[in-house]
């Protein structure tokens, strides 16, 4: 197989000349503990969902329940 054949094509036959490259390490950001804990006391407030206070703040679903999680384990709550 050649590279011209591996070559992405449009409708119109004409090679694909656009490509993105990512660099860095993505949107990956450090929480405080103080955010976190908001962002957990807010997803527990019975008029939104897990989903809707995770995507405001640009976290995935999984993340905030692990947040949810963690601060229920004894270790990370003050006494």
């Amino acid at each position: 197989m050649t590279i011209s054949e591996l070559t992405l094509k449009t409708r119109d036959e004409e090679p694909v000349r656009r490509f993105e490259v990512f660099t860095g390490t993505g949107r990956r950001r450090d929480w405080s503990d103080e955010e976190k804990a908001q962002i957990v006391a807010e997803s527990y407030s019975t008029d939104v969902t897990v989903c809707a206070v995770a995507r405001r703040h640009g976290l995935s679903p999984q993340q905030l329940f692990t947040w949810r999680r963690l601060l229920r384990k004894p270790e990370h709550n003050p006494v």
